[in-house]
């Protein structure tokens, strides 16, 4: 009795949400977009909030300002540690290639990510404004690359 007045009240709820999904019209093209709203970390009419230093390394690397290097490094192969060369503040993409599965980190920035023989793994770094140097290796394992950032000689 119980599933039978259950199985009626689905098929009326059923019923209802048919007839309101063809009497409400679906929406067209040339409707318009809800009015923008203000975005958040504005402070109303006085002003909006400062800028952090990242945020303006972005802005500028996006307006083509920054200097960006891109390279790439494979994880396991054998010899020295290679030295990648960057100016403080700029943008790195670096790229980590391995034969096998791997946790690859970037010790000092606190950036990890998974590489293996389909995808490497990628890091799309904007690097501190101060000089120094980060070590990239598999995670627990030995540096097999550093990345170098030196204050730029003055002439």
């Amino acid at each position: 009795m119980a599933a039978r007045r259950l199985l009626i009240v689905m098929l009326v709820l059923l019923g209802i949400s048919s007839v309101i999904a063809i009497v409400v019209p679906e929406p067209s093209e040339r409707d318009s977009d809800p009015p923008e709203t203000a975005a958040t970390g504005t402070t109303g009419t006085t002003g909006s909030t400062g800028t952090t230093g990242a945020q303006e390394r972005r802005e500028k690397a996006e307006r083509g300002g920054a200097d960006v290097v891109e390279q790439t490094v494979a994880i396991d192969r054998a010899g020295d540690t290679v030295d990648l060369e960057a100016k403080p503040g700029s943008r790195m993409i670096l790229t980590v290639s391995s034969r096998k599965g791997t946790v690859v980190e970037v010790r000092g920035l606190g950036l990890t990510g998974f590489s293996d023989p389909y995808a490497p793994a990628v890091f799309d770094i904007y690097l501190p404004d101060e000089p120094g140097e980060y070590v990239v290796a598999e995670s627990g394992g030995k540096p097999k690359a550093r990345i170098v950032t030196r204050a730029p000689r003055s002439s």
